[in-house]
């Protein structure tokens, strides 16, 4: 029970400081944000925004193709068993 109150205070702890690292650029990105020009510096935070969303469309993109070619591999395993069970099937008269 030790150790799993140990992971999950970590995850928990680690969960928090990335909040809290996430909370800070924020702040940090909108101290930038010139009063007298926001949409210049407005412009470069969404561009920023944008590219991490694409980056994390991308890596959903890749896992799921990989996921895909799991399953496919699988069902051709699959499928090759099947032949291999009929055919021993037949070769033993059945």
């Amino acid at each position: 029970m030790k150790r799993e109150e140990l992971v999950q205070r970590r995850d928990e702890l680690v969960a928090r400081a990335k909040m809290a690292q996430a909370q800070a650029q924020v702040q940090k990105t909108m101290k930038s944000v010139s009063v007298m020009d926001p949409t210049s510096e407005l412009a470069r935070f969404e561009e920023g925004i944008r590219r991490q969303e694409a980056q994390v469309r991308g890596m959903e993109e890749v896992s799921a193709a990989s996921l895909e070619d799991q399953f496919a591999s699988l069902e051709s395993a699959e499928d090759e068993q099947e032949v291999d069970a009929r055919l021993a099937t037949l070769k033993s008269g059945g």
